[in-house]
């Protein structure tokens, strides 16, 4: 089981989100699909292109002052202002927090948008896939699920069962992946076969976020069966 070397602090959402999010891109690629790098590129280069007004505005007005250059300045300021308000509108509107757009060998498109909410250690993740018969129809597939079920206690990102989310819920990935498919209420084993008090709270703080039972039993990193409650015996 691949544990990374590196660790970080199990109490910052963002770390273990951001941490989280860098696994996707490396994962789904290393399964041959083909990143789109269009949305990044984008807001990269609205980003770029406001900085580049910002820097020529200063040059114009540190080599000609701002009397005769004032003009200037103001189509600058504007255009300034149209860039950062359209930088605000791609991220908030058109990538709403995606993290990865790829295609398969097949031609089936797959994209990941993840986000958290503020001192809830919980994963939100969609996944829509998109196949080459139907490339307008949306096939959208929502999980949440514990930071505690691929990260030790250590802050250690434990890959198996981050991947094995993904597998199991995803049939574009699963197909791609095949040994990482697993059975509800199969998981794998982190630390132990026994839940501890931090994974028993996470697992209180996700049933209180919205997050099933099921879903926390799916990939925990301390594995749990199912318990089964016996009836009274019926009288004669």
């Amino acid at each position: 089981m691949a544990v990374s070397a590196e660790k970080i602090s199990v109490h910052s959402i963002a770390d273990l989100k951001n941490t989280s999010d860098d696994a996707i891109p490396n994962y789904l690629n290393s399964l041959g699909f083909t990143q789109s790098h269009t949305l990044s590129d984008t807001r990269l280069a609205l980003g770029y292109s406001a900085f580049a007004i910002c820097a020529a505005t200063f040059c114009w007005d540190y080599q000609f002052g701002f009397e005769s250059t004032k003009y200037y300045t103001a189509v600058a300021v504007l255009l300034y202002s149209i860039l950062n308000g359209a930088l605000t509108f791609w991220i908030w509107a058109v990538e709403k927090g995606t993290v990865y757009v790829g295609t398969n060998k097949n031609g089936d498109k797959i994209q990941v948008a993840t986000k958290t909410q503020k001192h809830v250690p919980i994963y939100n993740v969609t996944i829509t896939t998109y196949s080459k018969a139907n490339p307008t129809v949306p096939n959208p597939i929502s999980l949440k699920k514990p930071f505690t079920q691929w990260f030790d206690k250590q802050g250690h990102f434990v890959s198996l069962p981050f991947q094995q989310m993904f597998a199991s819920n995803v049939s574009v990935i699963g197909k791609a992946d095949p040994t990482k498919v697993v059975e509800k209420k199969k998981v794998a084993n982190v630390e132990g076969a026994n839940k501890s008090m931090d994974e028993k709270w996470a697992s209180l703080l996700a049933e209180s976020s919205g997050v099933s039972l099921d879903d926390l039993s799916g990939g925990t990193a301390a594995g749990t069966g199912s318990v089964k409650s016996k009836g009274r015996p019926k009288k004669n």
